[in-house]
């Protein structure tokens, strides 16, 4: 019986291909209402817990200092009680500045993948990502799973029934941060093709190992663009400067 993955799985694989490339200080952080980004070697984001989460602001304090390491901030997203806070998202952040968009990524939106491979088929969504109401008439049968589902949505508990229905599923990267990705994995079938899509996804290869064929995530090509987006509460497809990548497993990802 093949083991089960275990939420932590997940984080040590990210922190290995993190630890194996080089350190970078950090340059600067900047947090809105939904997004926190932060530039070290190249500008990475991650989603913010949601309100009903957390408090309406974060005391300046939890920022991390300018040229602080990223690689020890990255670290942190293995630390107890971490899990749905901002330093999960701080540490996402730096992850996401550290690792680089591989060269056999495609300037494609992750929503275009889930339309072309979904055709016909058994399609669940994990986030109720602005796509999904475009998206229901190409499908035979669509689930949007929300932990507060919109109207059309199925409410996240029933994804031990849903999931091994699916023959393919797109998963919101902010469930590295509150602890879901891994049940949710488990719950797929051997044969599902796994999207991890938004701006939380890091460009880890490790996590093809773990499950997952696509990751959805993003390029900051203007820096000081996207840093500002942040700081003015845009949401990551009002960020100028920001470009969608996607990168697909290799039969063989090594």
């Amino acid at each position: 019986m093949q083991k089960k993955l275990s939420q932590r799985d997940l984080l040590e694989a990210i922190l290995h291909d993190v630890l194996r490339r080089p350190d970078a200080p950090i340059r600067q952080t900047a947090m809105g209402d939904c997004l926190v980004g932060l530039l070290a070697h190249r500008v990475g984001l991650a989603s913010l817990p949601i309100k009903s989460d957390r408090p309406d602001t974060f005391p300046d304090t939890a920022l991390p200092a300018s040229g602080a390491s990223a690689q020890k901030l990255a670290a942190r997203l293995l630390e107890p009680g971490t899990q749905g806070t901002l330093t999960a998202s701080l540490a996402m952040a730096a992850i996401n500045a550290l690792l680089p968009p591989p060269d056999q990524c495609s300037p494609c939106f992750g929503q275009d993948f889930l339309a072309t491979r979904g055709q016909n088929k058994n399609v669940a969504v994990i986030g109720h990502f602005p796509f999904v109401d475009a998206a229901r008439p190409a499908f035979a049968n669509f689930w949007v799973l929300e932990r507060q589902p919109q109207p059309g949505d199925y409410d996240a508990s029933l994804a031990d029934t849903i999931l091994p229905q699916a023959d393919l599923l797109a998963v919101t990267g902010t469930t590295l941060l509150n602890g879901t990705l891994a049940g949710i994995l488990n719950l797929c079938r051997p044969d599902a093709l796994v999207i991890l899509l938004g701006p939380t996804t890091p460009f880890a290869p490790s996590l093809f190992a773990c499950g997952i064929n696509i990751l959805a995530g993003c390029d900051c090509r203007n820096p000081d663009a996207a840093m500002t987006g942040v700081g003015q509460n845009r949401f990551f497809r009002e960020l100028d400067g920001a470009q969608q990548l996607t990168w697909e497993a290799l039969a063989d990802p090594d």
